[in-house]
């Protein structure tokens, strides 16, 4: 596993064995995941955020545009949507059970040891303990 330090806290994560798993799955917007509209949205929007976002997510070996449980919150005035989406990968916090939300630009990203019974329909059969979910809460543009 490697390590990392975010918001003071050690963050073990399994890189490479996320990365595997993550390549085998479906994109949101495929008709195995879901392929609803705002997933498909999301899909292509997600990939235009910015390099510091991008770089979140892959330091732990996560496809944004996969695996996810996503749903547009709302349409914000400035006309960008806000999400919501749940990604998993493997890794804990042994610390913590959680860390305090991390700002990124337009995105927020919240992680938390996975606990509780596995598996869940959340999460693929193929993920095996520890794993973190991490939670995003992101305003993309609405002209993708």
């Amino acid at each position: 596993m490697e390590q990392f330090i975010l918001n003071g806290q050690i963050v073990n994560v399994d890189v490479q064995k996320t990365k595997e798993l993550y390549k085998e799955l479906p994109l949101v917007s495929d008709k195995e995941h879901c392929g609803c509209s705002d997933c498909t949205y999301y899909a292509k929007a997600i990939i235009h955020t910015s390099p510091a976002i991008q770089q979140f997510f892959e330091q732990f070996g996560v496809d944004p545009r996969k695996e996810a449980e996503v749903w547009r919150a709302c349409e914000n005035d400035d006309g960008t949507y806000c999400y919501v989406a749940d990604y998993h990968f493997i890794g804990e916090i042994p610390h913590d059970k959680e860390l305090d939300w991390i700002d990124i630009e337009d995105a927020s990203f919240g992680l938390t040891n996975r606990t509780g019974n596995l598996p869940s329909p959340m999460i693929p059969e193929t993920f095996t303990p520890p794993i973190i979910e991490m939670i995003l809460k992101i305003n993309l543009r609405s002209d993708i």
